[in-house]
């Protein structure tokens, strides 16, 4: 793969890093190709609905199930579909330290707005030292520094690795402000409202809904998260006015969306419901390991749906 020479002049040219960013949906075909038309559409669709940025190929992308090729050929596929590379903060889930280097190099040269990076998973046992390390390298492999900036994915419950308060500290006294914010997707409110007093330089994002009122009250970024998929324009208006009339109720309703989410396998669950709000079941797809919902646990997680009083569309005859 031949690369451009990474420019690192371009940081203070960009937008704002902040508010709602969704964590977008992966369309698969049966096949398990990513479909690039049905995903240009649902960017454009969130971007309409008012989020700032879309991070493509995190965890509810399913990012850890496709390969660095695969995803940076659906990446330059959906900047020629007009998706605006500024606008993508795309996500490397590998604990490959080659892989990280791709994807981190690809976003620089594209023009992403950040890169979101999860810890290299598969070693849990291994030390907040050694994840520095894993840091060190990958910039020494794109010449000596980050060639854009990074958000550090905070996900233990799922790589087993966290990014303690003094790892942090490390990266930031390593790589300055090219480390530029934290995902929290702890859903520990107190978590992550200690991370936006201990770095009020960094940009603080919870991947929960139910956290987001209150981190932004403190001052924080916004949100990184899946519930944007289904539900981006109330969460735009939460972000937009948290105290105003009306957000209380929208705040009621994403606790229970986000609660139902959870309690029918995550990714699925957000496949079978953006199906249900388009009419095209082609959306439930899932890339193995994941399965699609059977119809009846799908009646349920949509009848839950409808209780929080869910604008689903009227069904075609």
């Amino acid at each position: 793969m031949t690369h451009r020479p990474v420019s690192t002049s371009d940081t203070h040219a960009k937008p704002a890093l902040g508010g709602i960013i969704c964590a977008s949906l992966t369309p698969v075909s049966t096949a398990g190709a990513i479909d690039i038309p049905r995903m240009a559409a649902h960017i454009r669709g969130l971007f309409d609905e008012g989020c700032s940025f879309v991070s493509p190929f995190g965890s509810t992308g399913e990012g850890a199930s496709f390969s660095v090729r695969e995803k940076i050929r659906a990446l330059e596929a959906l900047t020629a579909a007009g998706i605006d590379p500024g606008r993508l903060i795309p996500a490397t889930m590998s604990a490959a330290l080659d892989d990280a280097v791709e994807i981190v190099r690809f976003g620089a040269e594209a023009g992403s707005r950040a890169v979101l990076v999860a810890p290299p998973f598969y070693y849990g046992a291994a030390s907040q030292g050694g994840i520095a390390d894993f840091f060190a390298m990958l910039a020494d492999r794109l010449g000596g520094t980050l060639p854009t900036e990074i958000v550090l994915y905070h996900i233990p419950q799922m790589t087993r690795i966290p990014f303690g308060v003094e790892l942090v500290r490390q990266l930031i006294a390593r790589h300055g402000d090219r480390i530029a914010g934290i995902k929290d997707s702890t859903g520990d409110r107190d978590h992550t409202l200690m991370l936006q007093r201990t770095f009020p330089e960094l940009r603080i994002f919870t991947g929960d809904d139910r956290v987001l009122p209150d981190l932004l009250a403190a001052g924080g970024a916004g949100m990184i998260g899946g519930l944007p998929n289904i539900v981006a324009r109330d969460l735009c208006t939460i972000y937009g006015d948290p105290t105003g009339p009306g957000t209380a109720q929208l705040r009621e309703r994403a606790a229970l969306r986000i609660q139902a989410v959870d309690d029918f396998s995550g990714i699925p669950a957000l496949k079978a419901i953006k199906a249900r709000i388009i009419g095209d079941p082609a959306w439930r797809v899932t890339l193995p390991p994941l399965r699609a919902l059977d119809s009846a646990t799908t009646a349920e997680l949509l009848g839950r749906f409808e209780r929080s009083e869910f604008p689903f569309p009227a069904e075609s005859a």
